[in-house]
């Protein structure tokens, strides 16, 4: 197998060696393509070497406008398309160094963008529809940073300047403001459980506020560190959702938060997977009763998909491939330096919780489909299929290896979704380990464990090389 690490680093579009790479590339076509101006010609190399690192208002502005430049004057040369794609990865690996300020300067309009600095608002026109893109959801990151602040500080303290702060930062009035947060503080004892008892009689008056409520009620949770609770204050606010019924928007924000910090793992980050798991769905048993994961048989649905969500959803992650993959990364690699640690019981998240996250996206994947799904499956199929170089080499990897075999098998049916015709030779090596694995713990439970997955591997390859394959 090429690279036996989980997402290696090598695919990482972000790492110097690969930006080194785009960098030469897109220098390559500045030399080749702009020789008629010189003045373009040398700006367009200086903004195609910088690294984003601290970049203000102002050296951000000439960024972009340089890079609209570019673009204008290769729009009828052979270059143009390559220069736009290698443009358009560099500022998505750059886009989270700049300074937060310069983020919020720019605002994003339907073909351009403004820039606002010191009083004086510029406009960029007819703007790369990537580049567009990218910015929205570098703004909306920003933007969910922000709002997780300022509730941060109401819960500490409520006043009159924090709450005003919360009333910008989500753009809701004042009044709207002081009531919807003094219903949400009333779902919440003193030590920040959630009180389900109270929130039935709260719901029609809460989803009248709409998406806000729904947002609030999230930072909320998040800020009082849902210490109890968890799986009810998850099925409260699938009900709301059900009765606000915009899902994209739920499934928006909640991405966003998760994508925020990519090199972090927070404790919510599971709570947010889980609940964009049944946001995919039309039909959900988790409305009807708690649970504490999502069940692997909604890797049977297909119908069952809600698909405007469904297509969203990937539309989402494709577009931050780069921090959605690095955040899958990070998570699997903090839990690898757990099962090595001499004390790992101390430290938190624990190896249990991230098994259980990783669970989780591999789900949430399989019912997506796509570039970044089908990367980060292909990937997870080798760590947890190679007995020899994957996540079984690791200290403390017998204790958990019946979760380990339940993760493969449920990345065996993600691939049976969302992978092709050049798939199957990867499935075919893994499936040589059948033998290698059962051997790992010759326990019956692990054996037939292993048997199961082998066979699910044996169905996946029929389908894909017979006519029954078909992509999600």
């Amino acid at each position: 197998m090429k690279d036996s690490r989980f997402l290696s680093a090598d695919i990482d579009p972000a790492k110097d060696t690969n930006v080194k790479k785009l960098k030469e590339q897109a220098l390559q076509l500045i030399h080749q393509e702009l020789t008629e101006d010189q003045k373009l010609h040398d700006d367009a190399a200086v903004a195609i070497l910088n690294d984003y690192d601290g970049m203000g208002a102002e050296a951000f502005l000439k960024q972009l406008r340089t890079y609209s430049l570019i673009l204008n004057a290769l729009k009828n040369k052979a270059g143009f398309q390559e220069m736009a794609t290698l443009l358009a990865n560099l500022l998505r690996t750059g886009l989270y160094k700049v300074d937060g300020e310069a983020m919020d300067a720019v605002t994003v309009r339907r073909d351009a963008i403004q820039v606002d600095i010191g009083g004086k608002s510029t406009m960029i026109g007819t703007v790369n529809g990537e580049f567009l893109t990218i910015l929205s959801l570098g703004k909306e990151s920003r933007e969910t940073e922000r709002q997780l602040m300022v509730i941060d500080k109401l819960v500490k303290r409520r006043s009159e300047e924090n709450l005003e702060a919360v009333s910008r930062a989500f753009k809701i009035p004042i009044h709207d403001t002081e009531k919807i947060t003094l219903l949400i503080q009333k779902l919440f004892d003193g030590q920040g459980n959630f009180i389900r008892k109270t929130f039935d009689p709260m719901l029609d008056e809460l989803a009248r506020h709409g998406n806000r409520a729904f947002e609030l009620l999230w930072c909320y949770f998040k800020a009082l560190k849902g210490r109890a609770n968890r799986v009810s204050f998850l099925n409260a606010l699938q009900h709301l959702i059900s009765r606000i019924k915009r899902p994209k928007h739920a499934l928006r924000f909640l991405l966003a938060d998760f994508c925020r910090h990519p090199d972090k793992v927070d404790p919510s980050d599971r709570n947010a997977i889980m609940l964009a798991n049944i946001l995919l769905r039309t039909y959900n048993k988790e409305l009807d009763v708690d649970i504490e994961m999502t069940p692997e048989e909604v890797l049977n649905v297909r119908n069952g998909l809600d698909r405007n969500v469904v297509h969203y959803a990937q539309f989402r992650i494709d577009s931050v491939e780069y921090r959605f993959s690095t955040k899958v990364r990070t998570i699997h690699e903090k839990m690898v330096a757990l099962l090595n640690s001499t004390t790992p019981g101390k430290q938190k998240p624990s190896i249990r919780h991230l098994l259980f996250l990783e669970r989780e996206i591999f789900i949430y994947l399989s019912l997506l489909s796509g570039k970044t799904a089908h990367l980060i499956l292909i990937s997870a199929l080798t760590e947890y299929g190679d007995p020899k170089a994957g996540i079984y080499r690791n200290l403390r990897a017998a204790t958990y290896l019946p979760v380990f075999l339940q993760h493969l098998k449920i990345i065996v049916r993600g691939v049976g979704r969302v992978g092709t015709p050049d798939d199957v030779g990867l499935l075919r090596q893994i499936s040589e380990y059948g033998f290698q694995l059962s051997e790992l713990n010759g326990t019956p439970e692990n054996q037939r464990s292993v048997v199961r997955t082998m066979e699910w591997i044996e169905n996946v390859i029929r389908n894909i090389t017979t006519s029954n394959w078909h992509s999600v």
